[in-house]
């Protein structure tokens, strides 16, 4: 091993002995214990500033929307490497009849255990231990707290907002680690958007003696449902992507009439679409406008289609330097290496790769609980992310400096 070799893998044990398990999981606790769900984040923001503020960083506290702000810190490394932003959302779903927070050795409950605030808590117990290590980086490092992530509560206000402040270069980021999700590398997703196909008679509303069965615009129901089963098997024979599996079509609401007999003369479905990366949310519109314009002429229809909450796919390859910094780290902490995964699901990675170009990676304890009454997190799970994250930082932020006593 050479010399720098070396200095590197002291450097990293001495990182990995400051992760101290017992703090890791009081912290985590202690956050599910705030409330904080989508919309009421404030106590969530005001708890994660507190804890970053443990270490001696100066916080900023930007507000997304009124009363809610995001969480940053700003990390400077000495120069000349590249900057990691890692990120993670306050809020959570309503806690509803969620089991209320506790921990015995090996668990942490409650809402926020997994999605995501033990993530959060082992970011900062990651980039802590750095600190304490006496090690500086070359490149910056920044930690961000979002609000406004869990729809349809929230707007994305939180993502959309850091987005703007990335735009105007601070914070600034050569890449994003999302720290939630399984404990894999989760490197790809596709895109996914609400539709609702929307049938149109030209006529008024009228009491259904005064037109036969065979002229009442609810009989386009079938067909258009019979044309989106053609457009799913279309979907199914195609190339699926390697990581994210194949394009996606449900339906979740179909809607026509408001009274038994008063004619329907408008038909709506409502679903969900979702397509892999090469594809667009335009040409995904394009062909769902076709599909209802085709059912529409056959029975003296107009047709129109929309799309709510569209985001597109994103892709961050298997080479770039932040998923080898990832891969390697987990693998040294893991014993093996991570898989490298993907998702149908949509997150805020999808904002962030396609809104600002900046390539960004998920890594978190699990994504097997989320959004349960059961919701939990693994303590030693938090300790081998916190690991993890403190070595992707160390080696993709570097080359290394101890800070030189004095």
């Amino acid at each position: 091993m050479g010399t720098e070799s070396f200095t590197r893998a002291i450097d990293a044990e001495r990182v990995l002995a400051q992760i101290d398990r017992e703090a890791l999981a009081r912290d985590c606790l202690d956050f599910v214990g705030v409330r904080s769900e989508t919309g009421q984040e404030q106590d969530g923001a005001a708890f994660l500033a507190g804890l970053l503020r443990e270490s001696g960083w100066d916080v900023a506290l930007d507000e997304a929307a009124p009363g809610r702000p995001n969480v940053m810190v700003h990390l400077p490394g000495s120069g000349g490497g590249p900057s990691l932003l890692l990120n993670g959302h306050v809020d959570t779903i309503p806690i509803g009849k969620s089991w209320p927070p506790r921990r015995d050795d090996a668990w942490i409950w409650g809402r926020g255990a997994e999605d995501m605030k033990g993530g959060l808590v082992a970011m900062v117990h990651a980039v802590r231990a750095i600190e304490r290590a006496g090690v500086r980086l070359r490149g910056d490092v920044w930690l961000t707290g979002v609000i406004g992530h869990e729809t349809p509560a929230g707007k994305k206000e939180g993502p959309r907002r850091l987005i703007e402040r990335l735009r105007e270069g601070r914070p600034r980021a050569d890449a994003i680690l999302i720290v939630e999700g399984p404990c894999a590398i989760w490197r790809a997703s596709l895109g996914s958007a609400v539709f609702t196909l929307t049938l149109d008679a030209a006529r008024l509303p009228v009491h259904t003696l005064k037109v036969p069965y065979r002229d009442n615009p609810v009989r386009a129901l079938r067909p258009l449902l019979e044309a989106l089963d053609e457009l799913d098997s279309r979907l199914a024979a195609r190339p699926a992507h390697p990581l994210a599996g194949a394009d996606q079509l449900n339906v979740g609401i179909v809607a026509a009439g408001d009274y038994p007999n008063r004619l329907p003369v408008r038909v709506q479905v409502t679903g969900t679409r979702r397509w892999g990366p090469g594809r667009t949310a335009d040409a995904v519109r394009a062909e769902l406008a076709d599909l209802g314009e085709r059912v529409a002429r056959a029975h003296g229809l107009s047709s129109a289609v929309t799309l709510e909450a569209a985001r597109e796919p994103f892709e961050t390859p298997s080479g770039h330097p932040l998923v080898r910094a990832l891969r390697d780290a987990a693998e040294r902490v893991g014993g093996a290496p991570p898989d490298e995964i993907g998702l149908p699901l949509v997150g805020d990675a999808n904002l962030y790769v396609n809104a600002l170009g900046i390539p960004t990676v998920y890594y978190g304890p699990a994504y097997d609980t989320a959004h349960s009454d059961a919701e939990r997190v693994s303590i030693d799970r938090l300790v081998h992310v916190a690991r993890v994250y403190a070595l992707t930082a160390l080696s993709y932020c570097g080359p290394l400096h101890r800070h030189q006593p004095g």
